[in-house]
């Protein structure tokens, strides 16, 4: 029979790849996690771990064992959510974990509903890019996230063994002055934009590497993460960006417009958990307010495209001799 405490100490020798790294993570000693994985790998009847130069890397074995143990502890944390939901007859705390635009456009609306409808369930939120929101809810330390990809990315490394529940997409803008030169058109071309200063968030390898594909270096005057300074210094003149239509639904500067970014892919907003932890009531609560919610955010995203297709078409007749 396998001892819960040493596939703990095994995950955290894969996640932190050394004993002395795992044990003061742990807790532990260094003996005594060197005594753990000595009684696991006898449990088990095979090596677990080798070393590579000065680190340890997991055997195929160990990769096997640590992809059960992630398992098992979210089925223990699903039963102890469970546990607590029921002692507190249906309610309980969820700790979720977003990406920024998400916790700008989503969860307020969720956040109200519960507190309606729902006051003995809470919910704490951190934010964090997909990256981090995966490993935190894979480890235990966020029972929901909400993540997003894109439409032609594969699957992300770990997501298999886990839920995903598809919620809703939105298109990449690129947000300019209502005086650009490029403000009346129905959607641009990345290619058109070579000559611009850009206002850009941190994370913008995607961006970057689709510019270098076209040829050009772009110039970044200004690095932002928060919508509202990147829609300011925009206005300003500093440049132009590019936002996602949720980020532009929750706050757009009235003196800017935005425009789809041609040929790129559309971004897909889905929630993450364990399947255990879908069952636990309180979580089953959280995530069907979020589905509700990117429901709304979704038709509202169609009636601003709609809108916006009829500002156009009319841009485009007005000042046209009658025939």
């Amino acid at each position: 029979m396998l001892d819960i405490r040493q596939l703990e100490v095994l995950a955290e020798i894969a996640r932190t790849g050394s004993y002395t790294a795992a044990a003061a993570s742990l807790g532990y000693t260094q003996p005594a996690v060197s005594y753990q994985m000595r009684r696991l790998q006898q449990a088990v009847g095979a090596p677990l771990v080798t070393r590579v130069g000065r680190g340890l890397q997991l055997t195929e074995t160990g990769q096997a064992l640590v992809r059960h143990a992630d398992t098992i502890f979210s089925v223990l944390r699903a039963a102890d959510q469970d546990v607590a939901s029921l002692v507190a007859r249906g309610g309980g705390l969820v700790r979720m974990v977003a990406f920024q635009s998400g916790c700008v456009s989503l969860l307020p609306e969720v956040v109200a509903r519960l507190a309606a409808l729902h006051p003995d369930v809470h919910i704490t939120i951190t934010q964090a890019e997909p990256v981090e929101a995966r490993h935190l809810i894979r480890t235990g330390e966020a029972d929901l996230g909400l993540l997003c990809n894109w439409e032609n990315e594969d699957l992300p490394e770990g997501e298999s063994v886990m839920t995903r529940v598809p919620l809703m997409t939105d298109r990449r803008c690129v947000v300019m002055r209502g005086d650009h030169p490029l403000a009346g058109r129905a959607s641009i071309d990345l290619a058109e934009l070579a000559d611009h200063d850009w206002v850009m968030e941190s994370y913008r390898d995607r961006f970057t590497a689709a510019c270098t594909n076209l040829g050009f270096t772009p110039r970044i005057s200004a690095t932002v993460d928060d919508t509202r300074t990147i829609q300011a210094l925009v206005a300003a003149g500093l440049g132009i960006s590019l936002m996602s239509e949720l980020a532009l639904l929750s706050h757009a500067d009235p003196t800017l417009v935005h425009r789809p970014l041609r040929d790129w892919p559309v971004r897909r907003t889905y929630a993450l958990l364990w399947p255990d932890m879908a069952g636990v009531p309180a979580a089953a609560t959280v995530l069907r307010e979020i589905r509700r919610s990117a429901r709304r955010t979704q038709a509202a995203l169609l009636d601003d495209t709609e809108g916006a297709a009829k500002s156009d078409t009319k841009s485009d007749t007005e000042g046209e001799p009658e025939e």
